[in-house]
């Protein structure tokens, strides 16, 4: 695999790469060409099983990341970002760039499209004038021609842009957005496990630093945008005659409800002139299935469609809007078919504190009454949202809250009681909420006298540990001390981000107290890895990936120890910068050493 960055006027370079096949004998068809695409939560890197499957097949095989996504990101194209004014526009033409140069030379009858999700879209967007663009076209899980769905979600991010900048990441859009997309799936733990059943895919999506981003409200409202701009083609607009297209789908699939919205696709691309649709349903996959090349031998498929070796035809029974929602609103108590009043629309959203299915009821509701109506406008829709936003936003910031408290609490004190140094937990008033066994032998140690192993004692002593400290640390940031005793350093306070919200909460944790065990020697490295967790919200790896940069490991033998490749450390790495608030090495080191990390040694 090659890789090289394209550039762009005022976009950022766009990330490319190429999978090339040996010239053939003399008269071999070298010139056969695969784009393949990549959807919302991925990226070009996660593709390199299938890209390899078409290259073993004598294809060149190429991918690229739309900006927002993957490397094609900088200081104004943020990961998971598309910009207010025109994102879905920028995002077709970065899809078009992308074609060009995979095509170029190539002739129409050896160009095959592979696409998934927000790609399949950009790909109709682009044959809208570019009509010859290939022969073969796959459409993987396509994000569906259903106009009730497209109205309510532009509705929907159209008001939470009203609640927050462009630019911010909304958590809550996501949420919503996967939780709705995998109601029907049997068996989920997880938000991304709509794009598999597999356990270990989904782990890697999670943990790849590129992958799953919080999308900003901005970059979903181009999205839906998208979704109703693809498939309103100009009137009398066709595609090239002998055109085919494959339509492949998952068992379980979300974006087509296994199968269900299938028929309006095929309806749609033989009104474009498209003669040749097939369909396939991948039994035992989700939507991500171009993901699970080595399991479902994606590529080989594809091929023997491609080269007429076999031409698969899903038989699945059409399945309306109106139809999904009512079923799936059936299995809520005391479903009727009736509108629900504004007020009763609010006491869901209030519900769903407690439960969070009733976020999902309330979305179907809504859905399921635009779609009954027949003729509801964007306008309409987006009115009925926005008189319930407030009080939905407020109900999900509360369920975040009690989740997050309910969470810590048993978390932190699992944690803690593992860890080999003392470890406190205290309110915003200072006050000892929890403490390991090592905290209260330091403590003990500090103050003299084994009767320091009762509650109030240690209390006490935290008390008068906190009222001799130093007021801020050595980098002047407020939020952290030394903690003096005897005008002697014996431990730090901080305030990890993790706690930033239930420190506002009446004696919710709100800062972590660390003291020298008796011990000063090198600490086990678990410990300081979880202490890295605890006090800069970084993942395992990310903590690992830091603390190795502090300790002087270059990116290559942290790359080779860890057994991933340089360009993962990177990516872990700039996430930790991002939380840290730092931008350089140096600066991450002395950050690291400046905190609580640095005073165990």
């Amino acid at each position: 695999m090659e890789s090289r960055y394209l550039p762009r006027a005022n976009a950022p370079t766009l990330f490319f790469r190429t999978w090339k096949s040996k010239p053939g004998p003399t008269g071999s068809r070298t010139k056969r060409s695969v784009f393949i695409g990549h959807s919302q939560p991925t990226h070009s890197g996660m593709i390199e099983g299938i890209a390899r499957g078409f290259h073993r097949a004598g294809w060149n095989a190429f991918s690229g990341d739309i900006r927002g996504h993957g490397n094609s990101t900088d200081k104004d194209f943020l990961l998971g970002h598309l910009s207010e004014q025109d994102g879905w526009g920028e995002a077709i033409e970065d899809m078009r760039l992308f074609l060009e140069k995979s095509f170029e030379g190539v002739a129409w009858e050896d160009r095959l499209i592979v696409v998934p999700n927000i790609t399949a879209l950009l790909t109709l967007e682009v044959m809208k004038d570019w009509p010859d663009l290939a022969q073969h076209v796959v459409l993987i899980s396509p994000v569906p021609n259903q106009k009730t769905l497209a109205l309510f979600g532009k509705a929907f991010t159209q008001v939470r842009l009203r609640l927050r900048g462009p630019r911010e990441p909304d958590d809550q859009a996501l949420h919503h957005l996967y939780t709705f997309l995998g109601s029907h799936l049997k068996d989920r733990q997880h938000l991304a496990d709509v794009m598999s059943s597999d356990r270990a895919v989904i782990q890697k999506v999670i943990d790849d630093p590129l992958a799953w981003p919080t999308p900003t409200a901005s970059y979903w409202a181009s999205i839906f945008s998208g979704m109703l701009s693809a498939w309103r083609w100009p009137r009398g607009a066709r595609v090239k005659a002998g055109t085919r297209f494959l339509i492949m789908f998952g068992g379980e699939d979300a974006m087509l409800r296994d199968g269900g919205f299938l028929a309006p696709i095929e309806r749609f691309l033989s009104g474009i002139g498209v003669d040749d649709v097939a369909s396939e349903r991948v039994q035992g996959a989700r939507s991500a299935l171009f993901l699970e090349e080595e399991k479902f031998n994606i590529s080989g498929r594809i091929l023997d469609w491609t080269e007429n070796r076999s031409r698969p035809r899903a038989d699945n029974e059409e399945v309306d809007v109106e139809q999904m929602a009512s079923s799936m609103l059936a299995q809520f108590d005391n479903f009727r078919s009736s509108n629900l009043s504004p007020d009763e629309l609010v006491e869901l959203c209030y519900n769903a504190v407690d439960d969070e299915s009733r976020w999902t009821e309330l979305i179907y509701r809504m859905i399921y009454e635009a779609e009954r109506s027949g003729d509801a406008s964007e306008e309409e829709i987006q009115s009925r949202i926005s008189r319930v936003m407030p009080h939905w936003e407020r109900a999900y910031n509360i369920n975040r809250q009690v989740m997050m408290s309910a969470t810590l609490g048993v978390l932190l004190q699992g944690v803690i009681e593992r860890l080999q140094i003392g470890v406190a937990i205290l309110d915003k008033e200072g006050h000892l909420l929890h403490a390991n066994t090592a905290y209260d032998a330091a403590v003990a140690r500090l103050f003299g006298g084994a009767q320091m192993g009762a509650t109030t004692c240690v209390s006490k002593a935290t008390q008068d540990l906190l009222s001799s400290s130093v007021a801020t640390d050595r980098s002047g940031r407020p939020s952290e001390r030394i903690i003096l005793h005897e005008d002697r350093p014996v431990g730090f306070q901080f305030h990890p981000e993790a706690l930033k919200q239930t420190g506002l909460q009446r004696q919710g944790p709100a800062s972590i107290l660390v003291l020298r065990s008796a011990d000063v020697a090198e600490q086990a490295s678990d410990t300081r890895r979880v202490l890295a967790e605890l006090a800069y919200g970084l993942t395992s790896k990310e903590a690992e990936i830091a603390l190795a940069v502090a300790g002087g490991q270059s990116l290559d033998d942290i790359a080779g120890k860890m057994g991933i490749l340089v360009s993962t450390v990177r990516g872990h790495l700039k996430k930790s910068f991002h939380k840290m608030a730092v931008h350089s090495q140096a600066e991450l080191a002395a950050r690291i050493m400046s905190g609580p990390l640095g005073w165990l040694k």
